[in-house]
This record gives structure tokens, sequence and C-alpha cells, in this order.
């Protein structure tokens, strides 16, 4: 089977195959991904500001330098990759929630995966690190189910926010001695 066979026939799947009237739930889920990047952000300033702490300082910037990033790469990356919607290509396919332009990578997934691997280095506690996953997770699934991305975009963020969501911070650690 061909990749793009591959990929269509499994969003295919995903896209015909969701939870009964959870399609409401995957739009919030989908909607909240900026909305908890930046309160993330927020309240690590917000504590860093409350305790004093040089140590919680830095780890806010470092969350601004990933967010950035993400920006960078997923804009970037979407302006040098073209790729139509799924729902432009395969019009069975039902878009069911916002997408612009270029589908590749998943912007959403990218910024979900790059905060919850940053939020995993910078605070190694299971309690937070757990749920963060399964956000990012839920907010991949939502993309592809909500018929706005293919399999392989998903993919594509979840990679690169990872790899951005290890790299600045020991980046910045190794800079700032924060890790």
């Amino acid at each position: 089977m061909h990749f793009s066979t591959f990929d269509i026939t499994l969003l295919n799947w995903l896209h015909s195959h969701i939870i009964p009237h959870s399609v409401p739930v995957l739009q919030v889920i989908s909607d909240t991904t900026t909305f908890v990047s930046v309160a993330l952000v927020l309240l690590v300033v917000i504590i860093s500001v409350v305790k004093k702490s040089k140590s919680m300082r830095m780890k806010f910037f470092t969350l601004v330098a990933v967010l950035i990033m993400v920006t960078v790469a997923s804009q970037g990356l979407k302006a040098m990759i073209d790729r139509d919607r799924p729902f432009t290509t395969y019009p069975h396919i039902k878009k069911l929630s916002t997408g612009g332009d270029s589908s590749f990578p998943s912007g959403h997934t990218l910024e979900a995966f790059a905060v919850a691997a940053a939020i995993s280095l910078l605070f190694s506690r299971k309690r937070i690190i757990i749920p963060m996953y399964i956000w990012a997770i839920l907010v991949a699934y939502s993309r592809m189910a909500l018929g706005v991305h293919y399999p392989t975009d998903v993919l594509a963020g979840m990679i690169i926010g990872t790899l951005i969501g290890w790299v600045v911070p020991r980046g910045f650690g190794r800079v700032f001695r924060i890790l």
C-alpha cells in the first residue's frame, strides 16, 4: 500500500468512527492548544514573581522560547510544504473544525507536544507530565477526527514538537544552568 493511500485510509477510518456526539468536545480540545500553552507560561511567570524564584523565571523564559520555536517551525514548514487539507482533496472528509491553508505539519499537535515535552523536562512530576501528554494526544487525535489533518501531518507535529520541547529547554539549561 502506498504511503499516501495508508494516510487517507487511516484518516477515513478515524473520521468515520468518531464517537457519536463527540464533535463539540473534540473541537474544544483542539481549541485549547494555545490557551493551555499561554496559561502555563503565565502560571509559571506568576509563580516566579510570587516566590521570587530565579529558577521559575528561567523556566518562564524557556517556555516562551519553546513557543517561539513552535511558531517558527510550524509556519516555516507550512510555507515550504504546501499540502492541501484533507477536506479540500477528498470531498467526503467533512471539515468539522478550523484549519488554515497548509496541512503539513499539524501546528496544534506540534505546539501541544512541544509544551508537553518541555513541561516534562522542567517539572519532572508524574502528576504534571501524564495529564500534559494525555492532553497532547487528545489534541493530535482531534485534528484527524475533525478532518483537518492527515495522520502524517499529526505524526510530524508530534515528532517536531517533541524535539523542540526537548532541545530548547536543554539548550537553555546549558546556557543558564536551570536543568
